[in-house]
């Protein structure tokens, strides 16, 4: 029951597995089942005070929590801090996600998230870029329910890598400030483009992302 979830959540992060035991109770509503639909398929974490690992697995319907990860058998692996779970499990609480809970979750996911996505070797690839027209320094903001900037970070593509640094950092030739709904569904439909990985796949990638980030992004001049 909701009590005893809410106890396990305040549990000392030593004990065994804490972390996804937590989660994992908290995570099956169908609310947010879908709000994580098409994030991801295999989720890794990694418990940065205790060394804890463990793997999400979406399938669609439901959440699988499973000890343990395989770096080649997820899609990406996000470190955390136990602070960031407790942040996760009391925005989830609920089983709704409303859009305050919708930014409080993404501002502990948000900069991780776009740094492994961002290490996937289809997203290096030059071309792809290009074809998509993404700059090669670029401004990160995610805005709160109010409007008020949170969470931000910087892109940079250099020697056919992405970097993403915390803090917004040198000229970007685009700036992004989206909100939790423009986050989410550019996550959702770059992982897509992911899976697929086909020319045909990143060419209607490439011609979403265009007409999408007029909604959300100012071109600069460099």
């Amino acid at each position: 029951n909701i009590i005893s979830i809410l106890i396990l959540s305040k549990l000392n992060w030593s004990q065994e597995m804490p972390a996804m035991k937590a989660l994992e109770g908290i995570f099956q509503t169908s609310a947010i089942v879908d709000y994580f639909d098409g994030m991801f398929t295999n989720l890794g974490i990694v418990m940065e005070e205790t060394g804890e690992q463990f793997t999400i697995h979406h399938n669609g319907k439901g959440m699988k929590f499973m000890k343990g990860l395989n770096k080649k058998g997820v899609d990406f692996v996000v470190p955390l801090r136990a602070q960031n779970i407790e942040n996760m499990i009391s925005h989830a609480k609920s089983g709704t996600i409303s859009n305050l809970e919708s930014w409080q979750i993404l501002s502990v996911l948000f900069t991780p998230l776009t740094r492994e996505t961002l290490k996937s070797p289809a997203l290096s690839v030059n071309w792809r870029r290009k074809l998509a027209g993404v700059e090669d320094l670029t401004h990160v903001i995610l805005l709160s329910p109010d409007g008020k900037e949170a969470s931000n970070h910087t892109l940079i593509y250099v020697k056919n890598q992405w970097l993403v640094l915390s803090g917004l950092h040198g000229n970007p030739g685009r700036t992004y400030r989206m909100n939790p709904n423009q986050a989410v569904l550019y996550q959702k439909k770059i992982f897509a483009a992911m899976q697929k990985d086909s020319l045909i796949g990143w060419f209607r990638f490439s011609s979403w992302y265009k007409k999408w980030r007029k909604s959300c992004s100012e071109k600069h001049k460099v």
